[in-house]
């Protein structure tokens, strides 16, 4: 009879009962950003809520889930494409202001530049930032949403400037 009990608990650990949030953050900073990436274009809030946090892990591990329904909700819509492409990075990150409360260290984040392609053939460049966990892996960090532009406003031609 004292198998039966063993059996279970080593059955459990087998299927994941010893996992934390943690071990299925990737791990590296472009596997964080395609993954992101692919959850916002599947318009997948609950994965992009564990791609996307800080230094302590997804966001959906810590966040009122109300209140990261809306954050990922308008990060969604903003960030909503056809497709996209890296132009630049993983760079070390600009350093953040250290006023700011439980902010991560230079050394922990990465900033990319991604060309957006929209609907009707838009593309829209803007900078997106990783961070590194505290257990290790990788999670989006900084959207940068004030850099993505309006995702309802009519498409600029290249090159189009303003009339005069």
């Amino acid at each position: 009879m004292r198998r039966l009990p063993v059996f279970l608990v080593l059955a459990g650990l087998g299927c994941g009962a010893g996992q934390h949030p943690g071990a299925l953050t990737p791990q590296t900073p472009n596997d964080a950003l395609s993954k992101f990436m692919d959850a916002v274009k599947a318009n997948d809030l609950t994965r992009m809520g564990n791609l996307w946090g800080s230094d302590r892990g997804p966001a959906s591990s810590y966040m009122d889930k109300e209140h990261l329904k809306r954050q990922l909700t308008t990060i969604q819509i903003y960030w909503s494409h056809t497709g996209y492409r890296i132009i630049e990075g993983p760079l070390a990150a600009q350093p953040l202001n250290p006023t700011f409360k439980n902010v991560p260290s230079a050394d922990r984040l990465r900033d990319f530049k991604i060309e957006l392609q929209r609907q009707g053939g838009c593309s829209q460049a803007a900078p997106i930032t990783v961070v590194r966990t505290n257990s290790g892996g990788w999670l989006v960090y900084d959207v940068h949403l004030e850099a993505v532009g309006n995702p309802s406003a009519r498409c600029q031609p290249a090159g189009s400037g303003t009339r005069q």
